[in-house]
């Protein structure tokens, strides 16, 4: 969805934010 576009986006720019997200979902 939109949502997880937003989050990879956000992901490839911080690394760490995405590594948080990965661990949440």
């Amino acid at each position: 969805g939109t949502a997880v576009a937003l989050w990879l986006g956000v992901g490839a720019t911080l690394p760490i934010d995405k590594s948080l997200t990965l661990n949440l979902f």
